[in-house]
């Protein structure tokens, strides 16, 4: 059974496409989690395409939670590797607290899955071995990621693979 505040987190959030956080002009929602809502976001000053997570406003007066959502960011932002999805900042405005990270073209494992199948053995052991690469890298690094899931995993568009979330 789910909890009062489970349920509460799960709802979504008022849709932000179009808002202004920082450099961020956010352009549409990609997806959400427990914690946040991922937009595709134009980054203005460099003229990019980068995925912004922002915190959920119900979050924002839990300090566990805000502390948590930082963590997350900086451990993320603390590994350089082909197979982690990059961190490019942290920001706060608006009274909203946001990660915008490297924006990757493509679909997370989930819904690969749930669109093929399962992948033929060479492109199921290609991805293993590229989840298996960034998570040692970041062990290497001294940091776990704690909510490793098909949901968290991206495949690129030429096949890279790519972990989220490192919440």
């Amino acid at each position: 059974p789910s909890t009062g505040a489970a349920a509460h987190s799960k709802k979504r959030m008022e849709d932000l496409k179009d808002r202004q956080l920082g450099d961020f002009r956010l352009l549409r929602r990609l997806g959400s989690g427990g914690m946040a809502e991922v937009y595709l976001a134009e980054q203005v000053s460099l003229d990019r395409r980068v995925a912004v997570k922002v915190l959920r406003p119900e979050l924002l007066a839990d300090e566990s939670h805000v502390k948590r959502f930082m963590q997350e960011a900086k451990a993320a932002a603390a590994l350089n590797h082909p197979n982690i999805v990059q961190v490019q900042s942290i920001g706060k405005a608006d009274g909203m607290r946001f990660i915008a990270q490297e924006y990757v073209q493509g679909r997370n494992l989930q819904e690969f899955l749930s669109r093929h199948g399962p992948p033929e053995l060479p492109q199921a052991l290609s991805v293993m071995r590229q989840v298996a690469e960034a998570l040692r890298a970041a062990g290497d690094a001294g940091i776990v990621h704690r909510d490793i899931k098909p949901d968290n995993i991206m495949i690129a568009r030429k096949g890279q693979v790519k972990i989220a979330d490192f919440g």
